[in-house]
């Protein structure tokens, strides 16, 4: 019998959902520790975890000035999320912010 409680589908689920809120108000390092907390449990989501993870780190550089950084890990975050149609708009919003942190584009 598992004892485990929360469920662990249940605590993923949850992650996902806290990080998505998390990354559309630009709260990008806690969203980064919301997901970090079910790393390895997340099973055939972890890729969707990562990929949001890979976003949060890429908002968080470009908050910081580390535009390079920045875009390696939103990079990243689309090759994990190429498979994940949904969550595009978390993308293209993540993908705006670290454009105008390089100065590439005017703030929205």
């Amino acid at each position: 019998m598992d004892d485990e409680w929360p469920p662990r589908e249940a605590r993923v689920q949850a992650a996902l959902w806290e990080g998505e809120r998390l990354l559309e108000r630009g709260a990008y390092l806690a969203a980064a520790s919301a997901l970090a907390d079910v790393f390895g449990m997340a099973e055939e989501r972890e890729e969707h975890v990562k990929g949001l993870h890979h976003l949060a780190a890429a908002g968080y550089r470009a908050q910081i000035g580390e535009a390079d950084r920045a875009r390696r890990q939103l990079e990243r975050g689309r090759r994990r999320l190429a498979a994940f149609p949904d969550a595009a708009p978390l993308v293209a919003l993540v993908e705006r912010d670290v454009e105008s942190a390089g100065g590439e584009l005017a703030p929205p």
